[in-house]
């Protein structure tokens, strides 16, 4: 993906870009706004949650305290008339501070700090960390184990099933941001076996912090690097998680060479 080189990219951008020919200028036919679920740390997400339905300037004061200091996961569904193969967005932005009182009582009573054991199956998972957060700490049934955040990618192709489980890394940072998005797959893969891949940031030190293989399972994971191009005018910066196959072959020819 190289939006540079393309007409159509104008203006500032960041994107976590996955396949597309250029960027399409197009007027919004609908502008909506999530559901904030409050969650980690529940208390201050309600409370941010109540003063964003206050008049005047109140939600948009909610809204930057809920970015500088998490409590909120916002899940977006998509429409598969409009949007397949795409099925749903969830942003997640939280924060684990050793000094909140309620949040041992919290884990223990209600919800713990993460996403225990549960199936997935026929689609795929992409979960990008933003730079500079915690990520997550994953397991599978499949044998694997890894941990990843500040700017990785997880691609996990659930196929024909598989348990898998997710806990905040609590240990990495305070902070924690991250968009994961649920991919369909087509009939023909939706059996196929399952399968993760690992995709580390262009500057980052193989098996540095920024994510880690703990353990392999019944299939090995495929590493790989975020793909971090900048125009040459600096306005356009994509991050990008794949590229069209024969320009796949030709950067892997320039790495090898």
């Amino acid at each position: 993906l190289r939006p540079d080189t393309s007409p159509c990219a104008q203006g500032q951008m960041i994107a976590l870009a996955v396949f597309l020919p250029c960027f399409t200028p197009r007027a919004a036919t609908r502008i909506s706004r999530p559901t904030r679920l409050p969650v980690w740390p529940a208390w201050q997400g309600v409370a941010l949650g109540v003063a964003s339905q206050l008049p005047g300037p109140f939600r948009s004061w909610a809204d930057r305290l809920e970015d500088a200091f998490g409590g909120r996961v916002a899940p977006i569904q998509f429409d598969p008339r409009e949007a397949d193969p795409f099925i749903l967005l969830v942003h997640h932005r939280h924060a684990f501070r050793p000094l909140d009182f309620l949040r041992p009582l919290f884990s223990a009573a209600i919800m713990p700090e993460g996403f225990p054991a549960h199936p997935h199956r026929g689609f795929e998972t992409v979960t990008y960390v933003l730079p500079g957060r915690a990520g997550l700490v994953h397991r599978d049934s499949e044998g694997c184990r890894m941990r990843y955040g500040d700017g990785a990618v997880q691609w996990m192709t659930a196929g024909r099933g598989m348990l898998h489980e997710e806990m905040w890394d609590t240990g990495a940072s305070v902070d924690a941001e991250l968009y994961q998005l649920w991919v369909n797959l087509p009939p023909r893969s939706k059996l196929v076996p399952p399968r993760v891949q690992l995709l580390l940031p262009s500057t980052a030190p193989a098996g540095g912090a920024a994510a880690q293989v703990q353990r392999e399972g019944s299939t090995p994971v495929r590493t790989g690097r975020v793909i971090d191009e900048v125009s040459a005018d600096g306005a356009v910066r994509v991050r990008g998680i794949a590229r069209p196959p024969a320009e796949e072959e030709a950067a892997a020819a320039e790495a090898a060479a």
